[in-house]
């Protein structure tokens, strides 16, 4: 019977589950070495274990795994999002303003109708459109500020009532220690006047 991927130990066979380094993990790798010689399915076997990786603890481990992910993850420290949707949402409604007023001008000092439709669609509609584009930019760039302070405040939050529990916790500690301080003092004043009563 296989438990999740790996051959189960033969009756009465005991095999260590936890690290070793050295000499003791040579041996136990190769008696699972062993054991996995005389199992009928090698397929069904997980990959030899490294040596050098068995007896590691397990801080060292979670290091190194933060380190790959670190590695891992795209670098946000040179460039931040928010700010650069703040900037690009300015510049396209201020660029915008600029067509409609372009547009304006263009369409206010021409003799001919004809003339003003382009200058009112190039000018007006698409300065309209660049005004709603920046206005969407700049709406993301503050909820995304929004969603930040938010999380830093239910942080915040977090750590003060953690810090609440702790010192509630050393409180009520302190007041059954002085409880117990207390009925230990009666015992033994009971004991001290028992003692002078004989």
């Amino acid at each position: 019977m296989n438990l999740f991927g790996r051959p189960a130990a033969q009756p009465g066979t005991v095999t260590r589950v936890n690290g070793l380094t050295g000499a003791g993990a040579e041996e136990d790798a190769v008696s699972v070495a062993v054991q996995a010689a005389s199992h009928d399915h090698m397929a069904d076997l997980p990959p030899m274990p490294d040596l050098d990786q068995v007896g590691t603890p397990v801080p060292s481990r979670l290091q190194r795994l933060a380190a790959v992910v670190d590695r891992a993850r795209p670098g946000r420290s040179g460039r931040n999002v928010r700010k650069w949707l703040e900037t690009v949402g300015m510049c396209l409604i201020v660029f915008g303003f600029v067509c409609i007023l372009l547009g304006w001008y263009g369409a206010a000092h021409s003799p001919y109708l004809y003339q003003e439709v382009p200058y009112l669609i190039s000018g007006g509609l698409l300065g309209v459109a660049l005004v709603i584009g920046g206005g969407v930019l700049v709406h993301c760039a503050w909820c995304m500020r929004k969603v930040d302070e938010d999380r830093r405040n239910a942080l915040a939050i977090v750590r003060s009532v953690d810090r609440l529990e702790r010192i509630m916790r050393n409180l009520d500690e302190a007041r059954r220690f002085d409880e117990a301080q207390r009925v230990d003092n009666r015992v033994e004043q009971a004991v001290e006047q028992e003692e002078h009563a004989r």
